[in-house]
């Protein structure tokens, strides 16, 4: 014969059932925790990837107005806004969270007195994932210069 369960023993298992899940949390909050702080700075990186790669690409079509392997401020600006606001003119809201044209490094490589390379890279961007800050002095990306050479005359 089966006996009926009471209401007193339903209270004692009420209470274990409160230990079991005080146990497991322990578990699996730090878990899912660091699931989440891995995927968040995972999605980051990716978008500064592919700023870096817009920035680089849109650098190496772009007619270069200096002589020298020092852009101009207005190039180089504008280079810098593409990364940071994905627009040359700049914007409001950047791309990932506390980027700034201060983060963006850009290098223009000559050969034979024109430019070759258009390289942008990210420098001190500081990633505030959920527990941890990170410092990243990645991605970079370089393109051949494709667009057109006017220097001053």
């Amino acid at each position: 014969m089966i006996r009926p369960v009471t209401r007193a023993r339903r209270r004692r298992q009420g209470g274990n059932a409160l230990i079991e899940f005080a146990l497991a949390f322990g578990f699996l909050f730090p878990a899912i925790t660091g699931t989440f702080q891995f995927g968040y700075a995972f999605f980051v990186y990716n978008e500064l990837q592919n700023a870096v790669r817009e920035g680089a690409r849109y650098a190496a079509f772009k007619t270069y107005d200096s002589a020298s392997s020092t852009p101009t401020t207005t190039f180089s600006n504008s280079v810098k806004n593409a990364v940071v606001y994905g627009s040359p003119t700049g914007g409001q809201t950047p791309i990932v969270p506390s980027l700034t044209t201060e983060n963006v490094s850009f290098t223009v490589t000559f050969t034979n007195g024109v430019p070759k390379t258009m390289t942008v890279s990210i420098q001190n961007y500081t990633l505030d994932a959920f527990l941890r800050t990170f410092t990243l002095n990645k991605p970079s990306a370089s393109f051949a210069y494709v667009g057109v050479y006017a220097p001053p005359a």
